[in-house]
């Protein structure tokens, strides 16, 4: 993962670790890199801070252990069934590329008296209509559900409506005007009713957005992060107008300057910007230009700070909220707004540094609530994991950090 020639977009997940950042941007070596087996079955790792998500981080699939001996023999043992050797439940037995795996409880798991399926079949499919049909004449156990029929399922007894942890946002250009003014910034956020949004435009049963971090992550006091940290961001139309109202004085604006909203191509973005145009020309009178753009296109372009107003998206790496906060400390490739705040950088690193759990857990609410005091962003829904589940299946984890998990899914 941290060697140069892989170019692994995941690297910076293990930057935590000693001499990893180096190795990895070529100013270091692969030995000066803090990790070691001392023992059979004890591996030490030295860490540039203590790092208090650290066992969230390293559940990331990045890294998951790769067999050397396999790896250094065959450079592309992982490209077929015959020469794939993992360690999971399930081992591999055959491959038909994009067309189906097949899985076999692994006899040398060291769990392996938990694991109840003998095979599994996983069908490779590209189209959730087919994926559903299939779903619905038996051949499949389980499916994605088509978004067209979203909203006629969302009542089946054999739907499973589960969080991820992510969210659907838009970003503010804070170097473009008018986005320049915090109270502007505001009052395009509060034009917008999450709510409605859910209920009438996605129609997949997610939950609207109230602050950055999702559901899904349980303080060291039992409680959910977002039910501590509050509703931080909802409509409230009056609240809008008076701020555009400020906002525009304080600029000494008498016509706001003219405000494009880009998104990437795709329906689902296409609805959900024609709702915000709407919203901002029903709240604040505000004539919104819609802009599509092709998605590999738009993906350069927003970085490279193009775009006044644009949507986008965030899925956690791993399950602590820090994922999502630091993405908007200054200079950081994730943040594309322009945005920065000395006070909110200090936040995140005394975050990183900070070992006192309870402590900890309330600087992270506090950083929650000024990201959204100072609205570089808007956040519109959290996302979910709505899938189709045959009765006779039971246990399969759907882990709200975005994995499946069949260790101890069973069939009847």
């Amino acid at each position: 993962m941290l060697n140069p020639e892989t170019a692994s977009p995941a690297a910076f997940l293990a930057y935590f670790i000693e001499g990893a950042e180096a190795y990895n941007s070529g100013t270091g070596t692969a030995d000066a890199v803090a990790i070691k087996a001392v023992q059979d079955k004890v591996f030490e790792v030295k860490l540039t801070t203590p790092t208090e998500a650290f066992l969230n981080i390293i559940t990331n699939p990045s890294f998951f252990p790769v067999n050397e001996k396999v790896a250094t023999e065959n450079p592309t043992w992982f490209a077929d069934a015959e020469t794939f050797v993992g360690n999971g439940p399930f081992k591999l037995v055959d491959w038909k590329h994009d067309v189906s795996f097949t899985f076999a409880k692994n006899e040398n798991y060291w769990d392996a008296s938990a694991v109840k399926l003998d095979k599994v079949e996983w069908a490779m499919i590209n189209d959730s209509n087919t994926e559903y049909q299939m779903y619905q004449t038996g051949e499949l156990d389980t499916s994605a559900v088509p978004s067209e029929l979203a909203e006629s399922l969302m009542n089946s007894p054999e739907l499973k409506n589960e969080d991820q942890a992510g969210l659907y946002f838009y970003r503010f250009n804070v170097s473009m005007e008018p986005f320049t003014n915090k109270k502007i910034r505001q009052a395009f956020a509060y034009a917008v009713n999450q709510q409605e949004m859910v209920d009438f435009v996605t129609k997949n049963g997610e939950k609207p957005a109230e602050g950055f971090v999702p559901y899904g992550f349980i303080g060291p006091d039992g409680k959910e992060f977002r039910e501590t940290a509050g509703k931080l961001v909802g409509f409230d139309a009056d609240k809008a107008k008076a701020l555009l109202a400020e906002g525009m004085k304080e600029e000494g604006y008498t016509v706001l300057p003219e405000v494009t909203l880009t998104y990437s191509t795709s329906d689902t973005h296409k609805k959900i910007a024609e709702a915000l145009q709407s919203k901002f020309k029903e709240v604040l009178d505000v004539d919104v230009a819609l802009q599509n753009v092709e998605a590999s296109v738009f993906a350069t372009e927003q970085k490279e700070f193009k775009y006044q107003l644009s949507r986008s998206s965030f899925l956690f790496d791993y399950a602590d909220p820090v994922n999502a906060l630091e993405s908007f400390i200054t200079g950081s490739s994730m943040n594309r707004t322009t945005w920065s705040n000395a006070e909110y950088d200090k936040l995140i690193t005394d975050i990183k540094n900070e070992t006192d759990q309870s402590k900890r857990w309330e600087m992270l609410i506090e950083a929650d609530a000024l990201l959204m005091e100072e609205m570089p962003v808007f956040p519109i829904h959290y996302y979910n994991q709505v899938t189709l589940e045959k009765p006779s299946v039971s246990d399969i984890v759907r882990h709200p950090v975005g994995y499946l998990d069949l260790k101890w899914a069973d069939k009847n």
